[in-house]
């Protein structure tokens, strides 16, 4: 039986739907969820005790809201689930998406990751393929992915 499930998220309208369907699936005593939110090294900021210098807010100021909105969504995300009794920590790691969940998951020797799906067309598909499916082929554990369409 799955115990330890790692959580995929982007901050897209994704996330929550990805997030409902884990309390469906889950249940609080028998899971433990670690929530995961990749941010883009492009916008990763360098932070002492989680917070954004003032330096970096005035002169990265793209960088200085992704981190926010990136801070916020795992915030709500943990939230809603200990709301719902669940066990459950997030993390927030500056890398791509694809190695950031595969490194994760093994080192939280993940049961099962959940993550969402972005319906991207065939063209789409070859200029950026699914993440998804990567992690499908190298995470080394089950994945369920949902493919809802929010």
């Amino acid at each position: 039986m799955y115990s330890s499930v790692l959580i995929a998220i982007d901050g897209t309208a994704r996330s929550r739907g990805i997030l409902e369907t884990v309390s469906r699936f889950c249940e609080p005593a028998r899971h433990q969820l670690h929530v995961l939110l990749a941010v883009d090294v492009a916008y990763a900021l360098a932070e002492d005790n989680r917070r954004i210098s003032a330096f970096d807010q005035s002169e990265y100021p793209a960088a200085s809201h992704e981190q926010q909105m990136a801070d916020m969504t795992m915030q709500q995300a943990v939230d809603y689930l200990r709301s719902r009794g669940f066990q459950a920590e997030g993390n927030l790691v500056n890398g791509d998406p694809l190695s950031t969940i595969v490194a994760e998951a093994k080192r939280l020797e993940s049961d099962l990751i959940v993550m969402g799906h972005r319906h991207l067309s065939r063209l789409d598909r070859m200029l950026d393929p699914s993440i998804s499916s990567k992690v499908i082929d190298k995470a080394g554990c089950p994945v369920l992915v949902d493919a809802r369409h929010l």
